[in-house]
């Protein structure tokens, strides 16, 4: 029986490589999914005001900036 096991796939992301820089679309490669974890196409995803805080590096944001980043997790799909 041949392995069906998931791969890992390629797709288009919006990165954020640094506090306030622009979002560049990029090739990023995305893991098979884990235990309890499931991989769904998604057709698009916006920002919201957390998003947007967390990428100008706001200072009284309770999380400190971690970059590179993808920002968006309100997704459709």
């Amino acid at each position: 029986m041949a392995d069906q096991s998931p791969a890992p796939i390629r797709c288009k992301a919006a990165v954020s490589r640094a506090k306030g820089a622009p979002l560049v679309i990029e090739d990023i490669v995305v893991d098979p999914p884990k235990a309890y974890e499931i991989r769904m196409k998604v057709i698009c995803t916006s920002l919201c005001h957390t998003d947007i805080t967390f990428w100008r590096g706001k200072e009284d944001f309770p999380l400190p900036p971690v970059f590179p980043r993808i920002l968006g997790h309100e997704a459709y799909g």
